[in-house]
């Protein structure tokens, strides 16, 4: 870790708090050199974790990618954008946790969906009409009375 004053790398951890769900590291850190303190915030991260597109190409897990589709779903609507964070951080670490790899992106889509729907009906709708699979206007009709 660099101090962000003088761009030494040793340091002292001074305090350490993990967050409510467990998933972060909050240390509050003192440089050794100038004395500078700072924080840093360590966050899980699903390292190596593959994706299975439906067309059966593999890429690798893109939290930037699902943060962007689940964005997208919200736009124009009023959700607190903490709220969004949190629910894609409980996502994240529930594909974490399932310990599948490769993992279908319909199965992401799943989790997703059911995250979506409680929080905000309208963004459940439109993430599905992004990324589902419709045939005919039955089906999404199907869907939103569903909902």
């Amino acid at each position: 870790m660099l101090c962000p004053n003088c761009k030494t790398s040793r340091d002292k951890v001074l305090d350490s708090r993990e967050s409510k769900d467990c998933t972060s590291i909050r240390r509050r850190r003192q440089c050794l050199n100038c004395n500078y303190r700072f924080s840093t915030l360590e966050v899980l991260k699903p390292l190596d974790l593959l994706v299975e597109k439906k067309d059966g190409r593999m890429e690798e897990f893109s939290e930037k990618k699902l943060t962007y589709g689940i964005q997208k779903a919200f736009n124009k609507r009023f959700v607190n954008q903490k709220e969004i964070d949190e629910m894609i951080s409980k996502i994240v670490e529930e594909i974490v946790f399932l310990k599948k790899n490769p993992i279908k992106s319909t199965e992401i889509a799943e989790i997703v969906l059911r995250y979506l729907k409680s929080v905000d009906i309208a963004a459940y709708v439109c993430f599905w009409a992004m990324y589902g699979n419709f045939s005919t206007l039955k089906e999404f009709q199907d869907l939103i009375e569903g909902a």
